[in-house]
């Protein structure tokens, strides 16, 4: 260890300045000069930390409400199987296909069958929110397999391109947004959160978005959000005004 004598100027008199001197070690420089370092990369560690925890953030889940409907597939065809099938054509006799209600909407009490486009907000949470859902609003009963679901939601926003849109499925799901589709995945999967991801454009004004879950077997649920914020208008019969149910900024 070296040590060297140091010196600081603490005043001044008559006869010249006044200073103090004191030994220092270049091994305590050392230890103090680590000691700056470390502090300065933890800052920036926890810094950037900090940041990417914001960038990956998950949007809110669209609890809605949204517009329900179910369909049967064919036997043991549930699930991925029946991703790019429309069972909704089938179902309404023609009356109403899946491409028409994404681009379109579909207004509340519509008939598909012998069922209703009826309303139900979804938990966001759970390996089988949608089978609770559609029990529930008395579209189906006990274990419902080899179905299809679709739950449409219209919401107003601001124009914005390149939105992160996130979403988890059991099984098989498909999007549309604006009749467009903006993702699929046809898989047979359990699922209890977000599991993919996706980018879309939002439009200025009134949005419509279609999301299918193809269910084979086991549990069925479906989550979907948007990193955007938004809020949720919901779709009157024909003979009602619109009303706002719900504003949501997500972050």
């Amino acid at each position: 260890m070296t040590l060297q004598i140091s010196h600081v100027k603490i005043g001044q008199a008559a006869d010249g300045d006044i200073h103090q001197y004191y030994l220092t070690s270049s091994k305590f420089k050392d230890i103090r000069m680590k000691k700056s370092v470390f502090i300065l990369a933890l800052t920036c560690f926890l810094a950037v930390s900090l940041f990417a925890g914001l960038a990956d953030a998950a949007p809110k889940k669209i609890e809605g409400p949204w517009l329900w409907m179910i369909a049967p597939t064919e036997a043991g065809k549930g699930g991925a199987d029946s991703t790019d099938i429309d069972t909704l054509k089938k179902a309404s006799g023609g009356s109403q296909t899946q491409e028409g209600v994404a681009k379109n909407g579909v207004k509340a009490g519509a008939k598909c069958g012998n069922l209703y486009w009826t309303w139900g907000k979804l938990a966001p949470t759970g390996g089988n929110n949608v089978n609770d859902l559609v029990t529930k609003i008395g579209l189906g009963k006990g274990d419902v397999n080899d179905h299809d679901s679709w739950a449409y939601v219209e919401f107003e926003a601001k124009a914005q391109k390149g939105v992160e849109l996130q979403a988890g499925s059991d099984d098989s799901i498909k999007i549309w947004l604006n009749g467009e589709v903006v993702h699929k995945n046809a898989v047979n999967r359990g699922a209890g959160d977000f599991q993919d991801k996706a980018k879309v454009n939002v439009i200025d004004g009134v949005n419509r978005l279609l999301v299918k879950v193809g269910e084979k077997g086991g549990g069925w649920s479906m989550f979907v959000g948007i990193d955007t914020t938004y809020t949720v208008v919901a779709v009157e019969p024909a003979h009602k005004l619109a009303t706002t149910w719900a504003k949501v900024r997500n972050r």
